[in-house]
């Protein structure tokens, strides 16, 4: 099946959606294109400095779908769902590092061919590289732990996480060698 359909309504909506978007001080993440050419299911994705609303989400999906159904870009019934991101979307520009200074995040990288994953506070960025202060184990760690408490809570790791029993107080990480980075719930914070 040819699935340029997909290409060309995401191509076609991404700069109205941006422009929606930028209006109400948000940011456009993407615009995806799943399911049928006869019935597509559209996403756009919002996000900015501050929390995405439903009235966003509302405004926003209701000049696309005009738009969509004025420029008849669909030829079936569609499905448009306009959100905001959820906990596990991925963190790259530099707006997205701003706000999520101070929040415990995940950082996933690749060095010497080696792929890291590691949690800490994010401290600081800049167009070259992240700085992070890892997380500490409060008490030894067991041989390979599936979870440690640490300063932050309860924390799941990855296979190949890097664990710091004594202070580190900053890992810096080029951005050319991260693979994900990803702010992390936590709880009995505020």
């Amino acid at each position: 099946m040819d699935n340029n359909f997909k290409k060309v309504i995401a191509e076609s909506l991404s700069k109205p959606a941006e422009k929606l978007a930028n209006a109400r001080n948000l940011h456009l993440l993407r615009v995806e294109v799943r399911g049928t050419q006869s019935a597509p299911v559209i996403e756009v994705l919002l996000d900015g400095n501050r929390a995405v609303t439903i009235d966003d989400c509302e405004t926003v999906s209701k000049s696309l779908s005009s738009m969509i159904d004025e420029e008849k870009l669909v030829k079936g019934n569609y499905r448009l769902d306009v959100m905001s991101p959820g906990m596990d979307e991925p963190i790259v520009e530099d707006w997205q590092f701003e706000r999520s200074i101070d929040r415990l995040v995940e950082v996933q990288y690749e060095d010497g061919g080696e792929h890291h994953s590691v949690h800490g506070r994010l401290r600081s960025f800049n167009n070259k590289e992240i700085a992070f202060e890892p997380i500490h184990l409060k008490a030894k760690k067991p041989a390979r732990p599936k979870e440690v408490t640490t300063e932050a809570g309860l924390i799941t790791l990855e296979p190949d996480e890097q664990l710091y029993d004594d202070p580190v107080e900053l890992v810096k990480v080029e951005r050319r060698h991260l693979k994900k980075v990803v702010v992390q719930a936590e709880f009995g914070k505020g």
